[in-house]
């Protein structure tokens, strides 16, 4: 990942020189959000980078690869069609052409495993290559020594034709997954072994991390080895080709809907929900595409080159987006079920209980491991309220939680005038929780706190706004006491005379019974002197530190009136301005205070209980060792 700052525009292939400043890639870090350092450490990206000086350009590189004139060349003969993303996917593995919107539609279908080249595509390429070169054997009437085993040759050119399409695909991990499953598959079989055991699945796994130990990290893993483990206990008993067509469509179904349920947790863990019509979908989807559309797709691309068959492809474009606007137009809800409960935990214990249907005598053990894990739900204490200081870089966005409503302080950042923490972060966590949010409050309109706004607007929440900015947002917010949900609000300011917007900001203080948070905005040392001689109760538990830890702020009367057990910075790791500043922090560690900065712990969640609280940090708990090291 590297900037480059050059007068001359860039182009594929060109060959450059220049210096280079490289840091380790780091991102930011938060709770039920896309981890982006995780993503990294996938992809093997180790560094960040930019230009240092001139860059220079020598010459040309003439030529792509096999595989990017492969993709051109697709690219090219299915532009003109409506649904090129889905044949560019089926035919490449590239997936870059599939737009967010198409994509979330696709998996509210339950749709997307069909375009990640896995079992279905690698297996059909196989059968192509196998059934193609025993064709033209066939065909060819060649004279062949009966000495020679011809199956092994059919073996051997199909299991080729799915190596090369997995090279096309540039050996994406879904992709590699399933030509070694078939390798193992083919091995055991040319052994005489029955290929449908267990040590089939078990070899592939192996071997699949034997080259790529972190494909653990991938979600895909679990899908694909869980699907293919469950189709392997269906058909070894219930298949049979010699049965009629209907009791094939039943059994279809019947290995579906086990698929449906034993994929089901998997994808409320990862996805927090399920396809409700994907059941229903995938039983014409998946023999449409897997028997009808790629192979079409296969020969449109072979003799594309040589006969012009657009108007074949402009056809079955036509029917399959109307096809596919017919199911758009099934209202959401039925498309799509929510559920974010589903933990590391339930996600076990589910399966737990999956393995004891399958092999226990005794069935009806399968829900002791559920009641279990509910009752020692049911024990443990519960959470009064919640704060969730968000790692937004240098910026500040907050949520308090209390049965199921929510309120927010402050947006974040808002980045290159496009990117922003709202859809990634904020709104991820609270869908994930499943939260209504009761009201919304901006300290001030500095891009730091407030970048995210035109997102909120647009994800629906304007009407937040109104409790403490009935008149807008351009002036302070209202100073007003309020309950929410059994905790005492209290909003406010410092009422400076001066410019500075700053000090202007509007405060939040929560409090409960036993404990309270005082949010701050960017309040400067004046602001902080003005009210505390107003006689302001700035007393608190917990203190989010005035302006990220800026040495303008966190005077020494300050700090002495909030009294905090603990103080939060919310700032950027290495940021340019360096905050908190070696100053605030030296002021707070002389008088004891325990101090947390989202730019070390990544996203602080505090969790309050009656008569105690507990931190939980992203960085802590949302990390594996080696990508702490």
């Amino acid at each position: 990942m590297l900037s480059i700052t050059s007068d001359k525009p860039l182009l594929s292939g060109d060959l450059i020189e220049g210096k280079v400043k490289l840091k380790h890639y780091r991102s930011v870090k938060n709770f039920d959000s896309f981890d982006s350092e995780r993503n990294a450490f996938k992809e093997r990206i180790f560094y960040k980078g930019r230009s240092v000086g001139e860059v220079s350009s020598y010459g040309h590189q003439q030529g792509n690869n096999i595989r990017e004139r492969y993709r051109q060349y697709i690219s090219n003969i299915t532009e003109n069609t409506r649904l090129q993303w889905l044949y560019y996917a089926l035919l490449t593995g590239d997936r870059s052409k599939i737009s967010y919107e198409d994509n979330t539609q696709l998996r509210e279908l339950g749709l997307t495993h069909l375009l990640a080249i896995s079992g279905l595509h690698i297996g059909l390429i196989y059968a192509i290559g196998f059934y193609t070169s025993k064709w033209l054997v066939k065909v060819s009437k060649l004279q062949i020594n009966q000495a020679y085993q011809l199956n092994n040759g059919f073996v051997l050119f199909g299991f080729s034709c799915a190596l090369i399409y997995v090279y096309l695909s540039d050996f994406i991990v879904s992709a590699t997954r399933a030509l070694v499953m078939l390798g193992c598959y083919l091995v055991i079989y040319q052994l005489g072994k029955n290929p449908l055991r267990w040590r089939s699945i078990l070899y592939a796994l192996t071997l699949v991390l034997l080259i790529d130990p972190f494909a653990l990290l991938n979600p895909g893993l679990y899908f694909s080895f869980t699907a293919v483990t469950i189709i392997f206990l269906l058909t070894k008993h219930t298949l049979d080709i010699k049965l009629g067509l209907i009791k094939r469509i039943s059994q279809l179904m019947y290995v579906q809907l086990a698929l449906f349920f034993g994929l089901l947790p998997l994808s409320l863990f990862y996805f927090d929900g399920t396809s409700v019509i994907g059941l229903i979908v995938n039983l014409i989807a998946v023999p449409l595409v897997g028997l009808v559309l790629l192979p079409l797709l296969i020969f449109y691309s072979l003799i594309s080159s040589f006969i012009d068959v657009v108007s074949v492809l402009s056809l079955v474009d036509s029917v399959l987006s109307f096809g596919y606007q017919l199911l758009l137009s099934i209202p959401k809800h039925w498309r799509w079920f929510s559920f974010s409960e589903v933990n590391s935990s339930l996600l076990t214990i589910s399966y737990l209980s999956l393995l004891i249907i399958l092999f226990s005598p005794k069935k009806y053990l399968s829900v002791l491991p559920l009641f279990i894990y509910f009752i020692d739900c049911k024990l443990q204490p519960q959470v009064q309220f919640q704060v969730d200081v968000f790692d937004v870089g240098h910026g500040l966005m907050v949520m308090i939680s209390a049965n199921k409503h929510a309120l927010i302080y402050d947006l974040g950042p808002r980045h290159f005038s496009r990117y922003d923490y709202i859809n990634r972060v904020l709104v991820r966590n609270i869908n994930k929780r499943a939260l209504t949010v009761s009201a919304t409050l901006i300290s001030h309109l500095d891009n730091d706190h407030a970048g995210g706004l035109s997102s909120w607007y647009r994800a629906g929440y304007r009407d937040t706004f109104s409790t403490f900015h009935p008149e807008g947002l351009r002036i302070p917010c209202d100073s007003k006491r309020l309950t929410f949900e059994g905790l005492n609000i209290n909003s406010f300011h410092a009422d400076v005379n001066d410019d500075n917007r700053n000090d202007q900001s509007c405060l939040l203080k929560i409090s409960s019974t036993n404990y309270s948070v005082l949010l701050t905005g960017d309040i400067s040392a004046l602001a902080e002197t003005t009210l505390i001689e107003k006689g302001v109760d700035l007393h608190a538990t917990v203190l989010l530190s005035p302006h990220h830890g800026s040495n303008t702020s966190s005077s020494v009367r300050f700090i002495d009136a909030v009294n905090p057990e603990m103080v939060i910075h919310s700032s950027a790791y290495q940021g340019q301005w360096h905050f908190p500043h070696p100053e605030v922090v030296k002021r707070y560690q002389q008088r004891h205070i325990p101090q947390f900065s989202t730019a070390e712990q990544g996203h602080i969640r505090i969790l309050f209980y009656r008569d105690s609280y507990r931190l939980e940090f992203a960085r802590e708990q949302e990390s594996y060792w080696f990508e702490q090291d």
